[in-house]
């Protein structure tokens, strides 16, 4: 190792700051992600974020079940209305979600509270 000199200590310490800074700086940057341009992907990019089969998708896109643009004879997708509108909305609610649902309604329903569809 080598040995500091008086003199260089505060040369030293100004790079030590400017590091730390920098290491802030990124660590900031990696809380805080900027959303990604949602770039446009094709049936087969699907298949492949999904894991289901293209003639699968193409039967999605046929009765309308799945976001999707069409430019010319060109299906388009965004990565985020694929998850955010497609497969997120199919969440099955758990056993706990379904008790304290039930246990809202009765308890209405008990303080005289109609329930209507």
């Amino acid at each position: 190792m080598e040995t500091l000199k008086f003199e260089q200590l505060p040369n030293l310490v100004a790079d030590l700051k400017n590091e730390v800074n920098e290491m802030k700086a990124l660590l900031i940057q990696k809380a805080n992600p900027q959303p990604e341009a949602d770039n446009p992907i094709t049936i087969q990019g699907v298949s492949e974020l999904t894991g289901l089969t293209v003639p699968t998708l193409y039967g999605y896109v046929q009765r309308n079940e799945i976001p999707f643009y069409k430019k010319g004879n060109r299906l388009y997708f965004f990565k985020s209305e694929i998850l955010e509108n497609w497969i997120k909305t199919g969440k099955q609610k758990t056993l706990k979600e379904l008790e304290a649902e039930a246990d809202e309604f009765l308890s209405n329903k008990k303080k005289g509270l109609r329930y209507e569809k």
